[in-house]
């Protein structure tokens, strides 16, 4: 089972889950799957994924 991945937004600070702000900051994004950049569902700042 794969396992969760949580990122901290380094604007506003809400954590989240990255697959919920695929789904719900990204959804209009037609690159959204393989995107190495994640906008937080809070405040909208996008921001790179480090790994």
């Amino acid at each position: 089972m794969a396992q969760k991945r949580f990122l901290t937004c380094p604007r506003c600070n809400f954590n989240f889950e990255v697959s919920y702000a695929r789904v719900f900051a990204c959804s209009g994004c037609p690159s959204s799957v393989s995107c190495k950049y994640v906008k937080c569902p809070k405040c909208g700042y996008e921001f790179q994924i480090r790994r």
